[in-house]
């Protein structure tokens, strides 16, 4: 069975803002059902990334979420600038000023879809391997990170603990470590 695209009749932007732009589309499947408004939400690409060290440990960090009002253990990552690239480039740059870590050594695993129903963006998985602490993080009031070091493991069984709530940081985190032969899954504690 095909699977054609809807048709587009008309978009309007309702919000244009530095971070985001709402979109509502009208659209018209291929059976003709009309579908008004069809809300689309556009932001710029993003990129998660996974931080290892030498002695194979896991940089992550805690911020303030508002949406849901926690404190989330996350990747350290964040949304690609225009002048950014590539993701590689726009991993270095959020790594460097949410952490103050770097490295030379950097691979791109892939690229997930965080929601394709109403998101236009690409999330962008890399890992930084041999980081290093070179800076003082940026000095930004209204992103506080608490930036956390731990064993590979200790951050595998904290995702399927269900204490990283980020559905794409955990699975960036498991593509990404996977890739790198370094995902040694544990058995399940419990449940989510």
């Amino acid at each position: 069975m095909d699977l054609p695209p809807w048709q587009t009749t008309s978009s309007t932007h309702l919000v244009h803002d530095r971070w985001l732009k709402v979109r509502a589309d009208n659209c018209v499947t291929a059976e003709g059902v009309e579908i008004a408004p069809y809300y689309v939400l556009e932001y710029p690409d993003w990129v998660e990334i996974i931080a290892l060290d030498a002695e194979d440990h896991i940089y992550l960090v805690q911020q303030y979420r508002h949406g849901l009002g926690v404190v989330a253990l996350e990747l350290p990552g964040g949304a690609m600038d225009a002048s950014d690239t590539s993701p590689v480039k726009a991993a270095a740059r959020e790594l460097r000023e949410e952490t103050g870590l770097s490295s030379t050594d950097w691979d791109y695993v892939g690229k997930l879809a965080p929601n394709p129903a109403t998101h236009t963006n690409l999330a962008h998985i890399v890992i930084a391997r041999n980081v290093e602490l070179t800076t003082r993080p940026a000095d930004d009031p209204t992103e506080r990170i608490r930036l956390i070091r731990m064993p590979i493991r200790q951050a595998i069984e904290l995702a399927l603990e269900g204490k990283m709530i980020q559905v794409i940081h955990v699975a960036a985190l498991t593509l990404a470590l996977h890739q790198a032969g370094k995902w040694d899954v544990p058995a399940p504690s419990g449940k989510l």
